[in-house]
């Protein structure tokens, strides 16, 4: 005898269906979005080499106090990885410590990566300076200032930048913070303590991002002192002043 089906019965079949289905997208959709998100899909590593959104960001050539360069690269790889899905709250201050053997790259005191005298020797370039260098690269990209940035630019400002050093060492700044000179700070008159600012040298194209922790210049035809370490990453810490760009990012 055949088994004929009432309309409300057709209708919960019908929404039964229409449920699994909807399941079946809202899953698989979530899978795609936490594949997109997984850390290596952002820092990644190859042969010593450390990219970030596929620009290399720095090359590891030599082991260190490490027992081979891929097991370096891997303790370094693993620490931005972490530092882009876990970025810190607040505050965010990118600094190097010079040793006497090596100068350590930090983020808000948590290690990132050290520079020895056998790096700077394979890139021909001081420790101090490769340091700043790769450093400057991982902020550009953790601030994403590379491709398509322009539209976070709020306001761009000409003008004369100095920089200040190693004297004022451990002096408070405005936001009484600590001045590290190694750090990539910036003194501002006008401009909101804790903005991100991309700094660019118009004679050779460098830049290099700060964060405003303290106010100045004093000299009034200045528009901005750099700390030493920005000073340095935009090459104009011979010089002592010189032009800049400086662009204001949301």
């Amino acid at each position: 005898m055949p088994i004929h089906m009432s309309y409300l019965e057709k209708c919960i079949k019908g929404m039964s269906i229409t449920l699994i289905l909807s399941l079946v997208v809202f899953i698989f959709s979530n899978l795609t979005y936490a594949n997109k998100s997984i850390p290596d899909r952002l820092v990644n590593r190859n042969s010593g080499t450390i990219f970030i959104s596929g620009r290399r960001v720095m090359r590891i050539r030599h082991s260190g106090d490490y027992s081979s360069i891929d097991e370096r690269t891997e303790k370094i790889y693993k620490r931005l990885s972490d530092l882009f899905t876990h970025p810190p709250s607040g505050a965010i201050n990118f600094y190097v410590a010079p040793e006497s053997k090596q100068v350590i790259a930090y983020c808000n005191q948590k290690l990132l990566f050290s520079v020895y005298p056998s790096d700077a020797s394979l890139n021909n370039s001081e420790m101090l300076d490769l340091a700043l260098l790769w450093l400057n690269q991982i902020q550009m990209e953790f601030y994403r200032l590379y491709d398509g940035y322009e539209g976070r630019v709020v306001n761009k400002i000409i003008g004369l930048a100095s920089w200040y050093g190693p004297r004022f060492s451990g002096r408070t700044t405005a936001c009484e913070e600590v001045f590290n000179p190694y750090a990539f700070t910036a003194a501002h008159r006008t401009l909101p303590i804790g903005s991100i600012l991309l700094v660019s040298n118009p004679d050779n194209g460098k830049k290099v991002v700060v964060r405003v922790n303290d106010r100045g210049p004093r000299s009034k035809n200045r528009e901005i002192d750099l700390s030493l370490a920005a000073a340095k990453a935009i090459g104009i810490h011979q010089s002592g002043v010189d032009d800049v760009t400086i662009e204001v990012i949301e």
